[in-house]
């Protein structure tokens, strides 16, 4: 599999959508160093299935992690896959970049696509208070049923008293 390869399924199921792509290249191992392509891009939430369907239907994909952040007045979402998982021509570490207005903070599940990024999207309704439409168990993970703050928000006024605890560098940077 190569990153060309990836970007080109992504550039044909989202069109003018994608934006931003970047392929990255970067040595890994250390006793047997290789390369290994990495592709970064941009998609619209609207096109967020249509790209993930594209990917599955390229090759095998395995979901790392649905990693995000408050970015102000959007939440962004990085969806970290691994496009080729497992197959002998090796995969394409891929990230798919997506931002939310925090006034809209709907975006469709990736549960009826790769059943396991029901625990990541859960996570991140929990801590960033993402919604995900048509996900198949929207219960708590980690934290209580009744808590209605999202930890990772920088603008839920909340939080501040539910940290009890903080670790060198927040004490640093100004807490949670």
């Amino acid at each position: 599999m190569t990153a060309e390869a990836v970007l080109q399924a992504l550039r044909v199921a989202v069109g003018e959508g994608l934006s931003e792509p970047e392929v990255r290249t970067r040595t890994v191992g250390v006793t047997r160093p290789r390369e290994i392509e990495e592709l970064w891009a941009a998609v619209p939430r609207e096109s967020l299935l249509a790209a993930v369907g594209a990917l599955v239907q390229l090759a095998p994909v395995h979901m790392s992690v649905i990693s995000g952040r408050d970015a102000g007045e959007q939440i962004e979402l990085l969806y970290h896959l691994a496009v080729g998982y497992g197959t002998e021509g090796g995969e394409v570490l891929t990230t798919l970049r997506l931002s939310v207005p925090k006034g809209d903070l709907f975006v469709p599940s990736l549960c009826g696509i790769i059943p396991g990024a029901e625990t990541t999207e859960r996570e991140k309704r929990e801590f960033l208070g993402v919604e995900f439409t048509g996900i198949t168990d929207s219960r708590n993970l980690f934290l209580p049923e009744e808590m209605t703050a999202h930890p990772w928000r920088q603008d839920d006024g909340e939080v501040s008293g539910l940290v009890r605890r903080t670790v060198k560098w927040e004490e640093r940077d100004g807490g949670a």
